[in-house]
């Protein structure tokens, strides 16, 4: 019984600790080592954004396809982020992880080396609950219909990672219209 009592007290400490250290932190060339939840997020909201705003080929709702997880990609600007991080990848629902609340940061994009490419963050495995921790990087394309992505030249699964490098996502919404480069006419409100 002492030694549950002194493991909750350790981890207490380190969640707390890890709590402050990400809010003091730069990210300069890697994510936090823990997920965010951003409270209030809805799919919703994300739908609004997609629909008034002048978005790129990354934005939009994606299904993960090995897990039936439904995200959303969006733009974000946040000074603890260096700005090679361009996107951050957001829980929208799941049948799966039921967990992980709707507006869990499950991920980050960076910039990659040529167009429609980019280096994808997922968080690779769960702390407890709610809480994923230790991102890893995959590099990632667009399809050439820009409504799909795929990884390649990742290693394979290992036990107990919550991705798949080998699966991708399929854009939901909005769809890309054929022979557009972008999803939409810019909107001036």
């Amino acid at each position: 019984m002492k030694a549950a009592a002194w493991l909750l007290v350790c981890a207490g400490f380190l969640l707390s600790s890890s709590s402050i250290a990400d809010e003091e932190c730069r990210y300069d060339d890697k994510p936090p080592y823990r997920s965010f939840i951003l409270e209030g997020y809805s799919e919703a909201s994300a739908r609004h954004y997609f629909d008034t705003a002048p978005i790129d080929n990354w934005e939009g709702i994606w299904l993960m396809t090995e897990t039936g997880e439904r995200v959303s990609i969006e733009r974000f600007k946040d000074v603890r982020f260096s700005e090679i991080f361009t996107h951050r990848i957001v829980k929208l629902e799941s049948s799966v992880r039921t967990e992980t609340p709707m507006g869990t940061v499950v991920g980050y994009l960076t910039r990659g080396v040529e167009a429609n490419t980019c280096f994808v963050w997922l968080y690779k495995h769960r702390l407890t609950g709610s809480i994923l921790i230790k991102p890893k990087r995959y590099s990632a394309r667009l399809t050439t219909d820009l409504n799909g992505i795929v990884f390649w030249g990742n290693k394979t699964k290992n036990l107990g990672d919550l991705f798949d490098p080998r699966s991708g996502f399929v854009k939901i919404y909005p769809q890309q219209l054929p022979d557009d480069t972008e999803n939409r006419e810019i909107r001036y409100l």
